[in-house]
């Protein structure tokens, strides 16, 4: 009995096979129904499901991309989206989902093709690619490569029009950034212990240093005026002044550093925050 139910079941996967490729409308329909059900899953929140009921599917790679794209594997995530046919109903979705998944990488000249490349006939996402291409040349602080790009900007469309003026704001804090000297910095705090990082705009940090250097200076030079520069408290305070002395040369200069890192980090986490709200607000991501 066992043996004739495992024939009728080989026989029933042999027909549905044959079925599923002899029938072009049939095929079809079983896969619209696997995408609706893979788009259920991704509305629930379950990709890990979806990862799995894709697994052996090679006709699914824009879910696939958007499910790992949800759980910020990006790398797989891009994988996935360069390999969407440029036929499939998602196609233009899944470049801008490329692209701005570029950016997050600091991969921002790959961005940039992918999206140069993409054409788009209608308006909304034609000004939409357009707005994200600005977004990457800011992060590339190709600034006159911002401006031509910005000179398209209109306002019209709902879904990023306040991002096209954030966008404006972040240009502007570009370029009203001072950018500050590690030498002179370092030249400063060699003059005025502390100064240096005042003048990286580490004010507290700046008096901190110049009252330390000072007390182990007068420090020192009472040892040497008492016991003289043989004597072992001299040799003491003379070390520790020099090692603070030196420290804070070379701290004044890795401020203006740090600082520098700082001002792009902030700015360029906003610049990808108003490139990724009007993905999220088009294609309802």
């Amino acid at each position: 009995m066992r043996k004739v139910i495992r024939l009728f079941l080989s026989y029933c996967k042999r027909v549905s096979f044959f079925l599923l490729f002899s029938n072009p409308l049939f095929a079809q329909q079983a896969l619209s129904s696997d995408s609706l059900f893979i788009e259920y899953l991704l509305e629930k929140k379950y990709y890990n499901d979806v990862l799995h009921w894709t697994q052996h599917r090679q006709t699914f790679p824009y879910y696939r991309g958007l499910a790992f794209y949800n759980q910020l594997k990006l790398d797989s995530a891009l994988h996935y989206f360069e390999q969407v046919p440029i036929h499939h109903p998602n196609y233009i979705k899944s470049k801008f989902l490329e692209g701005i998944g570029h950016t997050f990488q600091k991969r921002y000249q790959k961005a940039d093709q992918v999206l140069s490349q993409l054409s788009t006939s209608d308006s909304l996402l034609t000004a939409l690619r357009n707005f994200q291409l600005a977004g990457v040349a800011l992060l590339e602080r190709d600034t006159l490569k911002f401006v031509s790009y910005r000179q398209q900007f209109n306002g019209k469309y709902f879904a990023f029009s306040q991002e096209e003026e954030k966008l404006g704001e972040n240009y502007r804090l570009i370029q009203q950034h001072k950018h500050k000297s590690p030498l002179l910095a370092g030249l400063m705090s060699a003059i005025v212990p502390g100064s240096g990082k005042i003048y990286a705009g580490k004010t507290g940090q700046g008096l901190i240093t110049f009252i330390q250097n000072l007390a182990l200076g007068l420090q020192t030079y009472e040892a040497y005026r008492r016991d003289g520069w043989k004597s072992p408290r001299f040799l003491l305070y003379s070390g520790l002044f020099t090692f603070f002395y030196v420290g804070n040369i070379w701290g004044s200069t890795l401020t203006v550093h740090i600082r520098k890192q700082e001002f792009k980090d902030k700015v360029n986490e906003q610049i990808l925050f108003n490139m990724q709200i009007p993905i999220r607000t088009v294609f309802n991501q």
